[in-house]
């Protein structure tokens, strides 16, 4: 049997694949700080997005503008930086390969969200 080209004689090896992801990006007027705290309100507080997983909980520091929410059924980052306009809001979400069905929900949803909250 040929040798694997990934694999080390006498090591096992297990390659585990990305999970798919979801990167929203979202330019805002307001400071960054205005954007971080609406931003981190709606992850933490909106009852649509519980419905997508009532179990997360998001952690979020206000000192660097970042955060991060984790349940179930998902992973998500935050990050707010400042631009020329105002501020760029990029959220993340990892999703387990079992929901890459719902990839196109999710990012509508959270597209939908960002613009409402950072109007």
């Amino acid at each position: 049997m040929d040798q694997l080209p990934w694999t080390v004689p006498g090591q096992c090896i297990i390659l585990f694949p990305h999970m798919p992801s979801i990167k929203v990006e979202f330019q805002s007027k307001l400071t960054p700080a205005d954007s971080f705290k609406r931003i981190s309100d709606i992850l933490s507080n909106d009852k649509d997005l519980r419905k997508l997983d009532a179990s997360y909980k998001a952690d979020f520091n206000p000192q660097t503008l970042s955060g991060q929410a984790e349940g179930s059924m998902f992973k998500a980052k935050l990050a707010v930086s400042p631009n020329a306009a105002g501020s760029t809001v990029l959220v993340t979400v990892d999703l387990p390969f079992h929901l890459a069905l719902a990839k196109g929900m999710v990012e509508k949803t959270l597209q939908k969200k960002l613009g409402e909250a950072l109007a």
